[in-house]
């Protein structure tokens, strides 16, 4: 996340047709539906739901990965902001295009996640997020990036490689011919270790690294 989480959205009008229309009602292709995963353990069983708005995510849902990004902006170590999101910028941000949440469970459709507000402990239950959007406008918004959003229940779980798997995934079907990532910190050493790893086991390549991309004292 380097651009700016206040600008108007982008959307895609460059590739393959159909584009979408801006101010229409958001529609997910029918292709792109909840996908089940099995965590490293390889016993527990969660599922990354597909998002077409902020506005289709249970509202304390929301304000509990909200919560987490922004603990994320506090630590410094994985985004570049440094003051908290609001609830409706995270909301309008993460999702302005397209944005999966991973939830314990095996889980059919949005309506089953929607049926769980009130009822469920979300720090529990939410294992993590993330979002695909266009990298660039115009002529090349068929070219896409994703912010990824692993939470406190979520470590060492093997989360982040199968979001990773789900994006590359859906990036094609939503936006993509070639995916952008702009930036990891490599001056902590731990998350360095894991975007490596995960980098790896994706078939990602490391284009270049910029050891003062980040002011701040090493972790």
């Amino acid at each position: 996340m380097l651009d700016d989480p206040t600008a108007p959205t982008i959307y895609r009008t460059s590739g393959a047709p159909p584009y979408p229309t801006p101010g229409a009602t958001p529609q997910l292709p029918p292709d792109i539906v909840p996908r089940q995963v099995t965590l490293r353990d390889r016993i527990t069983i969660a599922t990354l739901v597909p998002f077409a708005s902020a506005s289709r995510v249970p509202a304390s849902l929301l304000a509990y990965l909200c919560d987490q990004m922004n603990r994320e902006i506090e630590k410094g170590d994985t985004y570049p902001l440094i003051a908290p999101m609001t609830l409706s910028a995270f909301g309008s941000y993460w999702f302005q295009n397209f944005g999966a949440i991973m939830l314990l469970g095996e889980i059919n459709d949005v309506e089953e996640v929607n049926q769980k507000e009130g009822r469920t402990d979300w720090a529990q239950a939410c294992l993590g997020s993330f979002y695909i959007k266009p990298n660039y406008p115009g002529r090349s918004s068929h070219v896409c990036n994703g912010g990824f959003l692993v939470t406190d229940a979520a470590r060492n779980r093997g989360v982040g490689r199968l979001m990773g798997e789900g994006y590359l995934e859906w990036a094609p079907k939503l936006v993509s011919y070639s995916t952008t990532f702009l930036a990891c910190f490599s001056i902590c050493n731990v998350l360095s270790q894991c975007c490596n790893i995960t980098r790896f086991q994706l078939g990602l390549k490391l284009l270049f690294i910029a050891p003062t991309a980040r002011s701040r004292s090493p972790c």
